[in-house]
C-alpha cells in the first residue's frame, strides 16, 4: 500500500460525502433506510463518517444507488451527481416557468442544501422550518423543497410527515431570484421572490411568497420567506434537519422574526 493512501478515518469521510450527494435528491431518510434494509441509527452514522457498513450493507447500497464499491476509495465526480440529476423526469415547474435572459448568477445562489423559514398561510403565530435543494441542469437552475407539516403520519401518531414537496425552477432577475414552484400531486403553484441579503446578512435571502389559489377564510396567500444555504457539513445539515417543522414565531431568531412579519396577515 502507498504511504499517501488515505487512513481509515480519511475513507469513513469519503463514504460519508458520497451518501451525502448520492442522497441529494432523497426526501426521506427512514424510507431509504427501509427500502435499503439497514437500521437509521446506523446509516446516520456512515452520512457522519464514524462507521463503515458491513459488506452485505454495502452491497445493498450501492445496488439501490447503482454505484460500485469504489464510494468506499474514491470521491464520486461532480458530474455524477448531474447525471443522476439528468435520470429524473422533468419536473412540470421547469416546463411552465418562463425563459430568462440574463445568465444566472451562481455565485450568489451556488448549488447545495438551502434551509428556510416561511410564515404560515394559515396560523400567522407559526412558522415552518423547510430544506431544499438546488441544483443546476443544463442552464437551469432547480428548486426541490419540503414544508413537514402538523399532521401526524395516521391518527393518534406522534410522527409528522413530509407532506409537501415543493419542486420548482429559479429564474435570475436584476436584484433577486424568483421561484416557480409547486408540488407534484397539486395545480396550485408558488410564486416567491428572493432578494439577496437580509438587513446586512448577506448569507441569507429574503422574500415574499405568493400561493395560487382563492381566498380562504382565516388564511393568507402570501407569506413572507427567510432562505439560508447550510454549510458543507454533516453535523449542521442533520441538525436542521431535526428541526424542520412547525415552530412558534417568538422560538426564532429576532432578524428572522422581523423578516416573517413584514407581511400583513390575512391580506
Amino acid at each position: 500500500m502507498s504511504a499517501s493512501a488515505p487512513n481509515p478515518a480519511e475513507l469513513r469521510m469519503i463514504l460519508a460525502r458520497n451518501l451525502q450527494q448520492l442522497m441529494a435528491d432523497t426526501g426521506n431518510v427512514s424510507e431509504l433506510c427501509r427500502q435499503i434494509g439497514v437500521n437509521r441509527t446506523q446509516f446516520n452514522r456512515y452520512l457522519a463518517g464514524t462507521a463503515f457498513p458491513r459488506p452485505d450493507v454495502l452491497h445493498r447500497i450501492c445496488r439501490h444507488f447503482k454505484v460500485d464499491a469504489n464510494i468506499l476509495l474514491d470521491p464520486l465526480a461532480p458530474p455524477r451527481a448531474a447525471e443522476r440529476l439528468a435520470e429524473r423526469p422533468q419536473s412540470q415547474a421547469e416546463i411552465w416557468a418562463p425563459p430568462s435572459t440574463r445568465p444566472f448568477d451562481h455565485y450568489l445562489m451556488p448549488d447545495g442544501l438551502y434551509r428556510y423559514w416561511r410564515k404560515s398561510f394559515r396560523q400567522p403565530q407559526r412558522a415552518y422550518l423547510g430544506m431544499a435543494l438546488i441544483t443546476t441542469k443544463g442552464d437551469t437552475k432547480l428548486w426541490k423543497g419540503y414544508d413537514l407539516h402538523d399532521q401526524p403520519m395516521r391518527s393518534g401518531g406522534v410522527r409528522f410527515a413530509r407532506s409537501s414537496r415543493y419542486d420548482g425552477q429559479l429564474i435570475q432577475q436584476f436584484d433577486g431570484v424568483t421561484l416557480v414552484s409547486k408540488t407534484p400531486y397539486s395545480d396550485v403553484m408558488n410564486l416567491t421572490y428572493f432578494e439577496y441579503g437580509l438587513d446586512g446578512l448577506m448569507d441569507y435571502f429574503s422574500g415574499i411568497s405568493f400561493i395560487t389559489r382563492r381566498r380562504l377564510p382565516d388564511s393568507n396567500r402570501f407569506s413572507a420567506i427567510v432562505l439560508q444555504k447550510l454549510p458543507r457539513s454533516t453535523k449542521a445539515v442533520l441538525a436542521c434537519a431535526r428541526r424542520c417543522g412547525s415552530h412558534d414565531m417568538k422560538d426564532l431568531l429576532p432578524v428572522i422574526q422581523n423578516a416573517l412579519n413584514r407581511v400583513p396577515d390575512f391580506i
